[in-house]
């Protein structure tokens, strides 16, 4: 996939791989890439910081919890533990 880049002391953009992105904003290069939502400006914009492998706060994500599914308090797909972390959630697994 190509990613359009706008380089310091350049004035138009250009189009590059977008794997070397992360290399090129390490390395200074990069002034602002076009992203879906428009133009992404280096210093300005969030974006994410290279070598940030792992969070280490809250998890945040709705995952589905594997041992739900085969919880004998699972009933129409909904649990209905008492003992469950996720007991307040009102989890609902199917349709």
């Amino acid at each position: 996939m190509m990613i359009q880049v706008l380089f310091h002391g350049e004035e138009e953009s250009q189009s590059i791989p977008a794997h070397t992105l992360g290399q090129l904003i390490a390395m200074g290069r990069v002034k602002a890439f076009l992203r879906s939502s428009g133009w992404a400006v280096i210093g300005r914009d969030p974006i994410r910081q290279p070598g940030r492998l792992h969070y280490y706060g809250p998890e945040r994500r709705n995952r589905r919890k594997s041992y739900c599914m085969s919880c004998p308090e699972l009933v129409g797909g909904v649990c209905v533990s008492t003992t469950c972390p996720d007991r307040y959630k009102q989890v609902k697994f199917f349709d």
